[in-house]
């Protein structure tokens, strides 16, 4: 096993010191934990891409996608109005 030294500023410090003993563990074990959990868990985007992958949807920065949005709000004003001047 090997050692290894970082820096700390006095306020992280006592961070993380109350955190320690709140968990009743020591600095090196809580730093491993940490280290190992991030290193094993791929990153959000990883993920994200992988699920693009497996179901197949499109990359939104590469989709082409044009809405109208003002037609889309005429269509359902129109739709609305002619429903209105129907006879029960």
């Amino acid at each position: 096993m090997s050692t290894l030294s970082i820096r700390l500023d006095a306020e992280l410090e006592d961070r993380l010191d109350r955190e320690v003993e709140r968990l009743g563990t020591t600095r090196s074990r809580f730093v491993q934990d940490l280290l190992l959990q991030r290193l094993e868990s791929p990153s959000p985007f990883a993920l994200l891409q992988e699920a693009r992958t497996e179901y197949k949807l499109p990359n939104p920065a590469r989709a082409k996608v044009k809405t109208n949005k003002a037609a889309n709000v005429k269509a359902l004003v129109r739709a609305v109005v002619a429903g209105k001047g129907r006879a029960k």
